[in-house]
């Protein structure tokens, strides 16, 4: 019995007493496990409650199948839509959404509902260990069968995940460790079934069965071929450095694969390729809003095409395991990016309709706008509470609660270790930590220590990568130690400046714009123009919007509609000018409170809506309306507060000055 193995099994039985992975999985430098202990406060609570009486408090808006019991019981199919695990792989996501935002909140109608269908599917699992509705499974054999997918207990696993970390429910982790050992290598390597090594880690982590992580080993390493269409990641793919076309949302969820095998076994080839394929992503796929393009496949770095919402849950998800395994503070810096614009931008400011497929320019939004290749000219990038697929409107309910859930990690001590940043107050036992701030608006952050007893102890902080003026190495960890008492104070400040950032040129286009996968990859190259940059945040133009209710009822949504009249279909059309290119880089940027405006000089170019209803591409060589038409001001604003907007500008300046 090697050493590690005996180590796990000494520990074991920690997890029944509050243990954590951290216990034993040696390999990782930071551990989450914070929700419950977490209360968002100032603009972060209010966005949280916004969602919990918007979309995550009212199912009936969504629509099928939210508005039935998730997974507290057996979802009956609508008609003939969806494969048998559709609606299960939808609710799960929601389910995790719901349960952490309750957590987040002290909501306990949001912590019932979500808890419920945690103690469903322990309650009911078979007598061999099968966990979910038998639809997920060949319920006749017990076993799983052909169309079968294990896809939803993956994403399911999440909420169980939440539940353990908020009452540190011991059936948890046993059940999920009995239930993947029902399942053999070929099993685990087919497709996305290989995403349950996240569980599996998970469980091996607490349960010490190092059956668990022998099994996910064998299947990560015996992935050698794409499965189909939606291709997988395979050690291979991970490790070379060719890009990859495959879809979003696999993507970021199978990145993270050989990353926690490397943390459970400390193989240094898994940590490789996951550190590659991330790196990957970022190179050929990276949109200016943080978020990887994805409509459903990836697309390049084309800042025309856009992303499924989908992606910015499950990219940020993934990467919350990439900060805390390898320390490395780059991490935090492209999750914080990616919720603060990817992820506000892709919803409407009442968090009662969402899109689809959001994009960094957007001039319209109506039921015929998408001008994204997988359904073109379709719904899909319309602002509305329900969509023809429906896997967005489950994952955006994950998005804000999992950053929240990560703001707060700690280090291998258990020590407390300030990852994310915003305004919120986090219990550590020992000392409740207030965190007083305007983050992501302001880079002052003061840390206020409550405690009934001094108490020595480590404290980490992050210092964001963006802040080349920070008296610390920017993009680094930095920990200090010292006697903390009551009252005690730690003071931060991250200068935040307006930088004008000029795209370099793109290879990456497709040349047929309505074909519905990836279609054929030319390697001409495009305009990208210039955006603008402030901290973590991505500024748009928000482009005067003409709002109508859509009532509609289009053939895709196979009658499927809000069941709440305060949930609307909306149709945004540009009710001004829209057609500006930045006149020179310089800007005045004003701050008050948690409103940040940035003014820019621009002039209009010609520059229309295609055949008067798609978003068109950046000119490649901008003409003003007129050659002797005067600058204007325009004042820009957080790309996340905005619908429609302008946020990739072509440049008619010749300057890359800083404004102040």
């Amino acid at each position: 019995m090697d050493r590690q193995y005996r180590k796990m099994l000494a520990l074991a039985a920690l997890f029944a007493a509050g243990g954590t992975l951290a216990d034993v999985a040696p390999y990782g430098r930071f551990e989450d496990g914070m929700l419950a202990a977490t209360r968002p406060a100032g603009w972060l609570e209010k966005a949280c409650r916004t969602q919990a009486a918007g979309l995550t408090g009212h199912p009936e808006a969504l629509s099928y199948p939210y508005d039935t019991c998730l997974w507290a019981g057996s979802i009956s199919r609508s008609g003939e839509h969806g494969a048998g695990w559709w609606r299960y792989e939808q609710t799960a996501y929601y389910t995790d959404g719901l349960l952490r935002l309750g957590y987040a909140l002290g909501d306990k109608a949001l912590i019932a509902k979500g808890e419920a269908g945690v103690d469903y599917t322990l309650d009911t699992a078979s007598p061999e260990g099968q966990l979910g509705n038998p639809c997920l499974w060949d319920a006749k054999n017990h076993k799983l069968g052909a169309g079968y997918e294990m896809w939803p207990m993956a994403v399911f696993f999440r909420a169980m995940k939440a539940k353990y970390d908020a009452t540190r429910d011991a059936r948890i982790p046993a059940a999920l460790a009995k239930y993947f050992l029902l399942y053999g290598t070929n099993t685990l390597a087919k497709g996305r079934n290989t995403i349950c090594v996240e569980g599996m880690a998970w469980a091996y982590g607490l349960t010490g069965d190092k059956r668990l992580i022998e099994l996910a080993c064998k299947a990560w390493d015996a992935k050698t071929a794409k499965d189909d269409w939606s291709g997988d990641l395979t050690p291979a793919s991970c490790a070379d450095d060719k890009p990859i076309y495959m879809h979003g949302v696999s993507y970021s969820e199978e990145l993270k694969i050989p990353l926690l095998l490397y943390a459970c076994t400390g193989r240094r080839e898994y940590l490789e390729q996951a550190v590659n394929a991330e790196a990957k992503l970022v190179r050929d796929h990276m949109l200016p809003d943080g978020c990887p393009s994805s409509t459903e496949q990836t697309r390049g770095d084309c800042v025309h095409w856009g992303h499924e919402t989908c992606v910015v849950a499950d990219y940020t998800w993934s990467l919350g395991y990439f900060l805390q395994v390898t320390g490395d503070a780059k991490y935090a810096d492209r999750l914080e990016r990616c919720v603060f614009n990817a992820g506000f931008g892709a919803v409407d400011g009442d968090f009662k309709a969402l899109q689809y497929f959001s994009n960094a320019n957007q001039f319209i939004a109506t039921s015929g706008s998408n001008h994204n290749p997988y359904f073109y000219g379709s719904t899909w990038a319309q602002y509305r509470p329900t969509h023809e697929t429906e896997c967005c409107a489950g994952n955006v309910h994950r998005i804000l609660p999992n950053y929240v859930s990560r703001m707060w990690l700690k280090d291998a001590q258990g020590a407390p270790v300030a990852a994310l940043y915003g305004p919120c107050e986090v219990d550590f036992g020992w000392a409740k930590i207030a965190e007083e701030t305007r983050y992501p608006f302001d880079g002052r952050i003061t840390f206020r220590f409550s405690m009934k007893e001094p108490k020595e102890s480590a404290f980490t902080y992050r210092v964001p990568g963006w802040c080349a003026s920070a008296t610390e190495p920017p993009g680094t960890f930095v920990t200090i130690r010292r006697l903390f008492k009551d009252g005690d104070t730690i003071e931060l400040d991250f200068p935040m400046e307006t930088v004008f950032e000029t795209l370099p040129r793109r290879h990456y286009v497709i040349k047929d714009a309505v074909s519905k996968w990836v279609g054929k990859i030319e390697g001409r190259s495009v305009s990208q123009g210039t955006i603008v940059r402030r901290g973590p945040l991505l500024f748009a133009y928000p482009i005067p919007a003409e709002r109508t209710e859509d009532t509609v009822e289009h053939a895709n949504m196979r009658g499927k509609r809000s069941a709440n009249p305060e949930f609307k279909c909306w149709n945004l059309r540009p009710a001004g000018p829209f057609n500006y290119a930045l006149a020179a880089h310089s800007a005045k940027t004003t701050v008050s409170g948690d409103a940040v405006r940035v003014e820019v000089p621009v002039r209009r170019i010609e520059w229309d809506l295609l055949e008067g209803r798609f978003t068109p591409d950046l000119p490649e060589r901008p003409r003003p309306v007129s050659p002797d038409s005067a600058a204007e001001t325009i004042a820009l604003v957080p790309y996340g507060s905005t619908t429609l907007r302008l946020a990739v500008f072509p440049d008619l300046s010749a300057g890359s000055a800083v404004g102040d």
